[in-house]
């Protein structure tokens, strides 16, 4: 028998972000709600998009090219829907220069659009002043922690390079992955469910 009340249940303190790349029918429009740019260098590899893992990356060893991403995250213009949002490193590079600008991406309106509406076509992204006195920002969602999750990595095998490296990046600690996936009482690996939809917890 189902269970029937009359009150809603109280609001989850889990907030989901998902990950959204530009549409190839409509152009995209948000306000940028973290400070600085993440980048990482990626693979398609085993059918999904994986993070680079450096020297013990196997989707290098077996040769598969790399390709540079860029994330932020993001308020919609409109639905309010707080997101992370990924693009190419030459797409990226409006964000780039609004930072020799200004000292933060925080409030940056973007226009994101692909001119030949086609869905692997080329990104161009517009960045202009907004009134931030219309509207309040959320605080930034953690972009490595969420992109752990759509990675299917455990959240504590993310860091982020220090400020004076040549690279700002995401990178892999595999021992701490291997540790992960294992379990040292038996040896055998660990089952993951894995996330269809694409979204962070």
């Amino acid at each position: 028998m189902p269970h029937w009340t009359h009150d809603l249940p109280a609001e989850s303190k889990k907030i989901a972000f998902s990950l959204r790349r530009t549409p190839p029918d409509r152009p995209l429009k948000a306000l940028v709600t973290t400070e600085n740019l993440l980048v990482c260098t990626t693979h398609w590899w085993t059918g999904r998009t994986v993070p680079c893992e450096a020297d013990e990356c196997e989707a290098c060893k077996a040769g598969a090219p790399g390709r540079t991403h860029a994330y932020i995250a993001a308020l919609e213009h409109g639905t309010r829907e707080h997101f992370i949002f990924e693009c190419t490193a030459k797409a990226a590079a409006p964000f780039a220069l609004w930072l020799e600008a200004y000292p933060t991406l925080r409030g940056c309106y973007f226009l994101a659009l692909r001119p030949k509406r086609r869905r692997n076509a080329a990104v161009e992204i517009t960045c202009k002043p907004f009134d931030l006195s219309t509207v309040t920002l959320p605080p930034p969602p953690d972009i490595p922690a969420a992109m752990a999750l759509i990675w299917q990595l455990p959240g504590t095998s993310i860091c982020i390079a220090q400020p004076g490296d040549e690279v700002e990046e995401i990178t892999t600690r595999n021992r701490v992955i291997d540790q992960m996936r294992f379990n040292p009482a038996d040896g055998k690996p660990k089952t993951t469910s894995r996330r269809s939809n694409g979204a962070a917890q």
